[in-house]
């Protein structure tokens, strides 16, 4: 536990070097912090924070700058969290429920506004169950054998896949089948659904249209993928820590690689917790001057993602943890909201574009687009991940 001089020292360099990226000479603290000691003082509690770790000098003409320990300590006691102004959260807030109903356009948007208000790389996870859930499905008959399963999960997303239909299948039988068991398994998991059909009599066309959905059930939670979406890479690049070839091409690996940004994922806490990683806290070497800001949204143990930024040491926490703790509960309740939507509409077998027009139908209007439709390439990227 350091003094409340070194306190306010330590303080001081730590927004001073945030700010102009520059180390900070005892007289900068003394002249634009009005400390009321002298500059020989400041110099000398200045020698005993890097004596204890908390500081050091790049070389030996210069002022210090934070270490690691040093950030780790004004995050944990000093650091001031400077909430974004009531009008600016007010038109966030405006901006993500006129997308409300977009899924792809809400997670797009987090990494957009957080990148911009932090002045950093922001990165988003889309929402994922820890096994896939039911929300609705429909078997349509597209040809006299030729059949399609189209699958809504609960966090919004639309699956399908061709099936070879029995002989003697009509869409009057499928759509029997269909609703009955749509009523019988809406919510539940692979797990779940195979239990709840255990003891049920089922005809022929009701066991075909169960057993076709566990499989793709089965191969969704197989797949383990996550779509990661990412902003603010011109931002970074901007900062000086990231001038040298080397660190630019580290930093644009870990936005452009989803693997390496998959394992960042994991671990961060759940009910409003903030997970921050400053430099050798993350896993990487050439991570090492980098920190992580990232919080959970959604519920933990249903639909859940993950939201953050990533950028040098010398990240504006204060401004950082904030702002992602904000954005994280506005997707909460998006994703809460999203949960909510009624029942899909009718589906309507036949005509072109059968598959397209179907899973449009089952996501109930809310605006779901596959990956073909999405606009132009810009800043934003989307990724997706899979350990395969």
């Amino acid at each position: 536990m350091l003094s409340e001089r070194k306190e306010q020292i330590l303080k001081a360099v730590v927004q001073e070097y945030t700010r102009n990226a520059r180390p900070v000479a005892s007289d900068t603290l003394q002249r634009e912090y009005g400390m009321a000691v002298s500059s020989a003082t400041i110099r000398n509690e200045m020698a005993e924070l890097e004596a204890e770790g908390y500081i050091y000098q790049p070389h030996t003409s210069a002022g210090r700058i934070p270490s690691e320990q040093g950030y780790r300590y004004f995050v944990q006691r000093l650091m001031q969290e400077e909430r974004l102004p009531r009008s600016e959260q007010l038109t966030i807030r405006h901006q993500f429920h006129q997308v409300a109903l977009m899924r792809e356009e809400w997670l797009q948007l987090g990494v957009t506004v957080l990148a911009r208000v932090v002045r950093a790389a922001a990165i988003v996870s889309a929402p994922q169950m820890a096994a896939c859930r039911i929300k609705h499905f429909e078997m349509l008959q597209m040809q006299e054998r030729l059949g399609l399963l189209v699958l809504v999960l609960q966090e919004g997303s639309v699956k399908q896949q061709l099936v070879t239909l029995p002989d003697g299948t009509n869409q009057e039988t499928l759509s029997a089948a269909s609703q009955r068991f749509n009523l019988l398994l809406h919510g539940q998991s692979r797990r779940g659904a195979k239990a709840a059909v255990e003891n049920e009599r089922l005809t022929g066309a009701e066991r075909f249209l169960v057993d076709s959905l566990l499989e793709l059930m089965a191969e969704i939670d197989a797949r383990e993928t996550v779509t990661v979406y990412h902003d603010g890479l011109v931002e970074l690049l901007d900062q000086p820590e990231f001038a040298t070839v080397e660190r630019a091409r580290a930093i644009v690996e870990v936005l452009e690689r989803p693997q390496v940004l998959r394992e960042l994922l994991p671990g961060v806490p759940a009910n409003d917790g903030i997970q921050i990683l400053i430099g050798s806290e993350n896993r990487w070497d050439w991570m090492k001057e980098c920190a992580v800001v990232l919080a959970r949204y959604g519920d933990a143990n249903e639909v859940t993602g993950v939201v953050g930024v990533l950028g040098p040491l010398r990240l504006p926490y204060g401004v950082a943890v904030p702002s992602v703790r904000y954005i994280a509960r506005i997707m909460t309740e998006l994703l809460d909201d999203f949960g909510r939507v009624g029942r899909p509409r009718e589906v309507v077998p036949g005509g072109g574009g059968g598959a397209e027009k179907a899973g449009a139908n089952l996501a109930g209007g809310v605006g779901m687009r596959t990956p073909s439709t999405m606009g132009p390439p810009g800043r934003k990227r989307r990724e997706e991940t899979n350990d395969g």
